[in-house]
């Protein structure tokens, strides 16, 4: 892989990324995306759920082989192909939205794969992550963000005890949006219900590889 035209392009494509909400709030549904890998294979898992009741409405799943390699800051090279694949459908929608294991706008060129994702299919997305890949805390107030280049793009939530998540505009969605979509998807996991699920299926499908 390239990976100078990679960046090129990174850079190119955060200059779509909307962050301000151009979705229908509440939204119908939330999908949550995450990926698992065993023996040389990936499992992409995509959780359907209903946003008001957060019951699952449907899940989806493709195994399929790696074709490249992981690299710090271009995730969204080696996974977006399995997350398009699984949710092509859905593109162009406002009244869904992506919940990805990964960054949006918390990223060194603005464009992690949940940013990737949602200029791709022009669809409104998140990113959460379990670790910081750029950028500084700030508190402001009670609260904590994600500031990068001098711009906040995220906010650190916490919640039962668990140790922190970080909450990152994707596209077509606004931070205190993000925050508040988070939160309600938060429950007795450190992740939000639909990235908790697309995890938990991806890994059980893995081990069985």
């Amino acid at each position: 892989m390239d990976f100078k035209r990679a960046k090129i392009l990174q850079e190119k494509i955060a200059g779509k990324v909307v962050k301000i909400d151009r979705l229908s709030y509440p939204p119908k549904y939330v999908l949550g995306l995450d990926i698992s890998y065993g023996k040389g294979k990936a499992v992409a898992c995509c959780v359907i759920m209903d946003f008001d009741g957060l019951t699952v409405h449907e899940v989806r799943y493709v195994v399929d082989e790696v074709m490249i390699p992981y690299v710090p800051t271009f995730l969204a090279f080696r996974e977006l192909p399995f997350y398009t694949y699984l949710c092509y459908d859905f593109r162009n929608r406002n009244d869904v939205v992506f919940l990805v294991d990964g960054h949006g706008l918390a990223h060194p060129r603005k464009m992690g794969i949940a940013s990737h994702l949602g200029v791709v299919l022009n669809v409104p997305s998140i990113g959460v992550a379990k670790k910081i890949l750029t950028g500084s805390i700030i508190k402001r107030g009670n609260k904590e963000y994600l500031r990068v280049d001098e711009n906040i793009v995220g906010i650190v939530l916490k919640h039962k005890g668990f140790s922190p998540i970080y909450v990152s505009i994707g596209h077509n969605i606004s931070l205190e949006t993000s925050e508040k979509i988070v939160r309600h998807c938060l429950k007795n996991h450190k992740l939000p219900l639909p990235i908790y699920f697309a995890h938990k299926y991806s890994k059980r499908i893995a081990q069985r590889l």
